[in-house]
């Protein structure tokens, strides 16, 4: 009995010896990694809302705003406590930043609904949804309006609160598919985001900057966003006959950054291993551009990370090592 006294006693007391595995230097808390996604996120929704005026500024308020109320409306219902942890932040955010911004304004709310209560919720809420909820928010749109959800729209290098000019003309990542080379101004565009697009898929700089911020904040690791682009490089390299601007134009086009760094390194939806993250990664990287080569769109970030997601388990049940003492079945 004595024995047991001191036993309680010592579990009670939390000394590290009883504390539960894993044991970790540090713990990063979800709100606070959502928050320095956000922060890596800052300079890009900037420049979007210079670039695309009021519009670019009222998607990310209708997305962000309605992925909140959502959560708190079915925490409400189930009469359970809302969690503090920002990641509703982060879906409206990324929502809002891979849509046109000639769409109409409730296409982020109906976006933001079915990303948080379909994919996720429904699934049981943060680390338990099989798939990305901005991701599965866009793509129901883009199969629903084709037409609206495909536009590029020309930037505006100032503040303006006119009308948007959605434009037909070729994308590098357009001529790239061709098989045409870019210009250096094309190039240069590509960079500063001077070019017709969606909302913040254009800045590619300061996305790569971001992804760069959260590589050294640890938020995230290498393995995803190095290997996907490394393979991105490779392939398109191949297709491209060697030509190096067939090569810019698949990484720092379309939604390559943002995809990269960004959706496909989501903790709930990407492997748990290093290895698997590698393989998930080159993965990604090899779908990204045979899609983009072979299918009749552009850009195929979204579906092919959806793709991906659903592999995720399978990774993880092929390369999470197996408890040492357990004998092979």
């Amino acid at each position: 009995m004595d024995q047991k006294r001191s036993f309680e006693a010592l579990r009670s007391s939390r000394h590290p010896m009883m504390e539960a595995s894993p044991h970790l230097l540090y713990r990063e808390k979800t709100d606070r990694i959502m928050q320095l996604v956000v922060l890596a996120l800052m300079p890009s929704i900037f420049a979007s809302i210079v670039f695309f005026g009021i519009r670019s500024l009222l998607l990310y308020v209708i997305a962000v705003g309605t992925c909140l109320l959502a959560e708190f409306l079915w925490f409400k219902l189930r009469r359970h406590t809302l969690p503090k942890d920002y990641s509703a932040v982060v879906t409206g955010v990324l929502l809002a930043m891979s849509l046109p911004a000639s769409v109409p304004l409730w296409y982020p709310a109906l976006g933001g609904v079915i990303g948080i209560v379909i994919a996720k919720e429904v699934f049981g809420g943060i680390g338990r949804n099989l798939l990305n909820p901005a991701l599965t928010g866009r793509a129901v749109l883009r199969l629903i309006f084709v037409t609206e959800m495909s536009a590029n729209v020309q930037p505006r290098p100032f503040f303006s609160t006119g009308g948007l000019d959605v434009v037909s003309s070729a994308t590098p990542l357009m001529e790239a598919k061709a098989g045409e080379s870019l210009s250096s101004g094309q190039i240069l565009d590509s960079l500063t985001g001077l070019i017709a697009g969606k909302n913040a898929e254009t800045t590619a700089i300061l996305l790569l900057l971001g992804g760069i911020f959260l590589l050294y904040k640890k938020v995230i690791t290498w393995h995803i966003p190095l290997c996907m682009i490394g393979t991105i490089v490779v392939v398109s390299f191949f297709f491209g006959k060697g030509d190096p601007t067939i090569v810019f134009a698949n990484v720092f086009g379309g939604a390559t950054m943002l995809g990269a760094f960004f959706m496909a390194t989501d903790y709930s939806t990407s492997p748990t291993t290093p290895k698997g993250e590698i393989i998930y990664g080159i993965c990604c990287g090899l779908l990204l551009v045979a899609w983009r080569q072979f299918s009749s769109m552009p850009e195929g970030m979204t579906f092919i990370l959806l793709i991906m997601n659903c592999f995720v388990p399978l990774i993880d049940h092929l390369i999470i090592p197996r408890a040492y003492g357990v004998e092979k079945q």
